[in-house]
């Protein structure tokens, strides 16, 4: 009897064993899909300065790219491994939700109703927007109320063409919008004079306006009307790959917090005695595995693209055209939002 127990327990936690187990491998058609491919297709912007925008030789650049690139080394090791599909406002939720793509990084408000009935899920937080408007120096607009009266151009279903519409009906305030159907064709609107005013994110407005015929006659107002956080997206089902493209920015950001860049990934991977950068970067703990990956996973994300800050810098920060202060995207431990849950 003691021994029919013993093996009544033994089986259990068999089972229990090999039901963890087959939690934890769970098929991962899109994994399995880029990497019979050989490379990962990621959706991203029609082409704006800073976020995601290829040169006149085809080479993409900016952060949002820079999370593709860092996507397809932790999946492929290669950061090179990627077919970018341009998307406007209006193509992004039927390309992604048909696989056309299989992540979509483009500058992307996160959002309740999106969320809820577009049948997709947002994977983090890479960037902190908030929406304002340009408008030309001479005119002599301070903040988004001298703008009563006024016609903004917007991109048409975009999260900014709500925002400004409640806006000013909230305060009782008149505007006429505008709207395209790409954010190029608003602001050459704008250029051209038919608008007052254009209105998109910060990081959006700083990328469009060095496109403008004469960029220093146009400013971009510092009072916001919104708070827009955007990441990457995924569609609903597959929750492996969710996980992926989630713990990828996670690593990202986790390696500006530990002091792991480009540079010293190297030397990290090989002396650092930190458990935090041991797991990070695949010395122990097995977390690639756990994703289906190979464990150094996050060592080639690093390695070919940099950390969250290093990617910052080069795309939108000081080092950029753009020069946004990290402002929100500052770390958590030095004054901003930017926040990972713990590689434990």
């Amino acid at each position: 009897m003691a021994s029919g127990v013993k093996f009544g327990w033994a089986a259990a936690l068999l089972i229990a064993a090999g039901g963890a187990s087959a939690q934890q491998l769970a098929p991962s058609p899109t994994l399995d899909a880029i990497k019979a491919r050989g490379h990962l297709e990621c959706g991203v912007h029609l082409g704006l300065p800073g976020f995601s925008f290829a040169n006149d030789k085809g080479e993409w650049s900016g952060l949002d790219v820079d999370y593709c690139r860092a996507l397809a080394a932790a999946i492929l090791g290669d950061a090179t491994k990627v077919k970018y599909t341009p998307t406007s406002v209006q193509q992004r939720w039927p390309i992604l939700q048909s696989g056309q793509v299989d992540v979509l990084s483009r500058n992307t408000t996160i959002t309740f109703s999106r969320n809820a009935s577009l049948g997709i899920n947002f994977q983090g937080i890479n960037f902190y927007e908030g929406q304002t408007f340009i408008v030309r120096t001479a005119a002599g607009a301070k903040t988004p109320k001298d703008l009563d009266g006024a016609t903004i151009c917007v991109a048409a279903g975009s999260t900014e063409e709500k925002n400004a519409a409640d806006w000013y009906r909230e305060r009782n305030m008149k505007v006429t919008i505008v709207n395209f159907q790409k954010n190029d064709d608003a602001i050459a609107a704008y250029d051209s004079g038919r608008c007052d005013a254009y209105t998109a994110g910060v990081g959006a407005l700083a990328g469009q306006r060095i496109k403008l015929k004469t960029p220093g006659e146009h400013a971009i107002m510092s009072e916001l009307i919104s708070k827009d956080p955007q990441g990457p997206v995924t569609r609903y089902g597959d929750e492996r790959f969710q996980a992926v493209v989630r713990w990828v920015l996670n690593g990202l950001i986790t390696a500006e917090e530990l002091g792991v860049t480009s540079a010293n990934v190297d030397e990290m991977k090989a002396k650092s005695q930190s458990g935090d950068v041991r797991r990070l970067l695949g010395v122990e703990g097995g977390f690639g595995a756990m994703l289906g990956l190979s464990n150094d996973w996050m060592y080639n994300a690093i390695k070919q693209v940099g950390n969250y800050g290093e990617s910052f810098e080069r795309t939108v920060g000081q080092g950029s055209p753009l020069k946004l202060q990290r402002g929100y995207n500052q770390l958590w431990t030095k004054g901003g939002l930017l926040f990972s849950p713990s590689f434990q």
